[in-house]
């Protein structure tokens, strides 16, 4: 009688969330991320086993919950809604009762057990449809112990792989600006806001990151030398490379590949956009013209540059190119669009849009169709960028004169707070 209650406790929370109960009829568990519309997939991670009593066990499993539910795509059941029954199985498919599971609401199960041997974490995943107790992701991971949260973000990144058919960000670092008025740092941290670290420490402005494909350089504008100039740091070899120490502003928009560097330089009445090359030094001319020229950024196939400029008298985006040196007006409504970043596959634009005396986000197709906007709070939003997967776009927000990081799905929807340090927060970079 007090488990036929435990049950219809659990049954009532979870129809709370807004979970659908599969029938045995349904097809294998498969989530189409890039539909109009998706159900979310119900998925229970119990606290891992382990071949002694270890904090790990409830700290790993917590951390995979947070990821998932930060991905967007799950409802991940609470801890606290599984009793014993659940908590007393093994981790092996014939060790668990998929149909208790199902009769809970529990779509896909994850399982796991570790062990450390001489500070080395050698941790055992499992993924399960319960709907048939197939085993859809089985996969050992090490680590040195104290980069078990690493570990734990890359088994997340997997489940998201397996489930929706591309990797997740949980693995992602987000380089971005931190401080206040007068005194600003280039900042790097896991997504979760672990492993903080600072980039620059000049005691001065820095701003406008840019990451490489590969992670290996950021690209940056400070005035550390007094006037704005552009700098490169070299992750690997920790050297600063000088990109650009001539009069005006100069700011890295984006990188044409792992070496390359997209950026603008406004001196007097023209603006210019170049190429310049870390490993060779090599300054290409890419665009110039009178006015703003600026936001430049390459489509993932290179046949196409963005960049905003003012030649009708507001600023607008526009897209070159790259063959024959055409250029089209993008954007229309409003008077004031900037910041244009492509997706990653190459068919959707993201940019900031006055609206109504505010900055939004908003998005359009890769020919500057079906223009719509995604956040709708009356602030200052700014900086958005398409993370790898093309799923999710980073961005910021100025709420009560303080600028904060959130993150959302590419249709709008989960929007989600970051935070890293306690001081303003702004054009935040998704690195590798």
């Amino acid at each position: 009688m007090k488990k036929a209650k435990r049950m219809i406790l659990i049954l009532c929370a979870l129809f709370a969330a807004g979970v659908f109960i599969a029938g045995t009829a349904e097809a294998r568990v498969y989530l189409d991320i890039y539909g109009k519309s998706f159900k979310k997939i119900t998925v229970a991670v119990p606290y891992f086993k382990s071949d002694k009593a270890d904090r790990l066990q409830t700290d790993m499993s917590d951390l995979l919950n947070k990821d998932l539910d930060l991905s967007g795509f799950f409802i991940v059941a609470p801890q606290s809604l599984l009793d014993k029954e659940f908590l007393g199985e093994g981790v092996e498919k014939q060790e668990i009762n998929f149909g208790s599971w199902r009769s809970v609401g529990i779509e896909l199960l994850c399982k796991g057990k570790f062990q450390i041997k001489d500070g080395e974490l050698i941790f055992e995943a499992f993924l399960y449809d319960t709907l048939d107790g197939s085993m859809m992701l089985a996969k050992r991971y090490r680590s040195r112990q104290e980069d078990w949260r690493r570990l734990v973000h890359r088994l997340a990144d997997d489940i998201l792989l397996t489930v929706t058919g591309d990797k997740g960000i949980m693995s992602s670092r987000i380089v971005f600006v931190g401080g206040r008025r007068g005194l600003k740092e280039i900042y790097m941290a896991d997504i979760d806001g672990f492993n903080l670290k600072k980039i620059t420490n000049y005691n001065n402005i820095s701003v406008a990151p840019s990451v490489s494909p590969s992670g290996r350089y950021i690209a940056f504008t400070s005035y550390k030398e007094g006037r704005p100039n552009l700098y490169v740091k070299d992750m690997e070899g920790g050297r600063e490379i000088v990109a650009d120490r001539s009069d005006g502003m100069k700011v890295c928009s984006s990188w044409f590949n792992n070496s390359t560097l997209v950026y603008s330089h406004t001196a007097g009445k023209h603006s210019t956009i170049y190429t310049y090359n870390v490993a060779t030094g090599e300054r290409r001319t890419i665009l110039q013209r009178e006015g703003i020229v600026t936001s430049a950024s390459f489509s993932p196939n290179g046949s196409k540059l963005l960049f905003v400029s003012d030649m009708y008298g507001s600023p607008q985006i526009f897209a070159r190119d790259t063959a024959s040196g055409d250029i089209k007006r993008l954007t229309y409504y409003g008077n004031y669009n900037s910041a244009p970043s492509f997706s990653p596959k190459g068919d959707l634009i993201t940019f900031v849009s006055q609206i109504e005396g505010a900055f939004e986000i908003s998005v359009m197709n890769a020919d500057g169709s079906n223009q719509r906007v995604l956040t709708n709070g009356g602030a200052l939003n700014d900086s958005p960028q398409f993370s790898p997967c093309g799923r999710y776009i980073l961005y910021c927000s100025q709420i009560g004169g303080r600028y904060s990081l959130h993150i959302m799905l590419y249709n709008g929807e989960n929007k989600r707070l970051l935070k890293f340090t306690d001081n303003n927060e702004e054009q935040p970079r998704f690195a590798p």
